[in-house]
């Protein structure tokens, strides 16, 4: 089986570490856990202990809603409890729910970004070692002076790959982290047109090796033999990343503009059905993966010549668990072995 990712998303914790066992059953690389209505760490934790050898991935932790030191020693504990399995995925978040969500501020999201990984590379190395750090950065003053973490690593180092949608962030992803994680968003256009020319550049700067970087993404994935009914479902979700300006390139790209503000308006107006109605299904074909199992494998190995890999999502947006299990069953039985 070729390296496959899935996004979990249930009703319960205890429903969570189920789907986690059934991909790890069917032999997927890893599965990710998502920060919006739970905690990435805390999802993983449960999942790590009733699993023996599937990568566990953050998609995304926000990195600058936590201080880089907790970051850091919240990714060793999990790596220790899961025996060196974990991906730390990271994302800067979008700016209004920084600012409005967690009362901080988003300032240049991708100077930040740089600056938190390269703290929690320098913490993961050294605050074992009781070596004092001193940094000073645009955003990050930090002195570890009389601070010594008594427990070794797991690992000399914790994979981290970086989110991004726009250009910028994603030349700082072949920069500084060791794999790229595309959002819901990232179409396989944009991710041939802009992600992979800018992951490029970014490894250019940085004098790495395409072979040392992971190229990953999320993809909305409806597999059913009912198309009209996959379409509905994966319709909601693409409805709901259409009301986030961070992630406007893509949709840009392929010239969704009219039907975007369709959507933020009735967004604004909190009239979920307007939202989703405003939704074409030339938009759902071009964001998600839409219609029979032998179609939809069809349409994730073209994503493959770009990622190395593809990270499956059910649609969950604005749909009641039932309906996303049934799609989560179908990933796992159309992809797994």
């Amino acid at each position: 089986m070729k390296p496959l990712g899935l996004i979990l998303d249930a009703n319960s914790i205890s429903d969570l570490v189920l789907l986690a066992k059934q991909a790890e059953d069917a032999n997927f690389d890893s599965v990710w856990a998502t920060e919006l209505y739970r905690t990435a760490f805390q999802q993983l934790s449960a999942v790590s202990q009733n699993t023996k050898k599937i990568k566990l991935g953050t998609a995304v932790a926000l990195g600058f809603v936590r201080s880089p030191l907790i970051t850091t020693l919240t990714a060793l504990d999990l790596d220790e409890i899961s025996s060196g399995r974990l991906v730390l995925g990271l994302g800067t978040g979008a700016k209004r729910t920084n600012e409005m969500w967690h009362g901080i501020s988003h300032g240049k999201p991708v100077t930040r970004i740089k600056e938190c990984i390269e703290l929690i590379r320098l913490f993961n190395s050294g605050l074992h070692v009781g070596n004092p750090l001193s940094y000073e950065g645009e955003y990050y003053n930090i002195s570890t002076k009389g601070y010594h973490r008594a427990f070794k690593p797991v690992r000399d180092s914790i994979p981290i790959y970086l989110a991004g949608v726009g250009s910028n962030m994603i030349r700082a992803a072949g920069e500084v982290a060791d794999g790229y994680l595309g959002h819901v968003v990232c179409s396989l256009r944009y991710i041939r047109e802009v992600v992979f020319k800018n992951i490029a550049i970014g490894l250019k700067t940085s004098e790495r090796e395409r072979e040392n970087f992971k190229s990953c993404s999320i993809i909305t994935c409806a597999i059913s033999d009912n198309k009209k009914e996959a379409l509905e479902a994966a319709r909601a979700t693409i409805a709901f990343y259409a009301t986030v300006k961070t992630y406007e390139p893509p949709f840009k790209l392929h010239g969704f503009q009219k039907e975007t503000e369709k959507v933020r308006a009735a967004f604004f107006n909190r009239d979920i059905k307007a939202m989703i109605k405003s939704v074409s299904d030339d938009m759902v074909n071009t964001f998600a993966v839409v219609g029979s199992a032998s179609e939809c494998r069809n349409r994730i190995g073209e994503y493959r010549e770009y990622l190395d890999l593809p990270i499956l999502s059910a649609p969950h947006y604005f749909l009641d668990f039932e309906e996303v299990k049934k799609y989560q069953t179908a990933i796992i039985d159309t992809f797994g072995q």
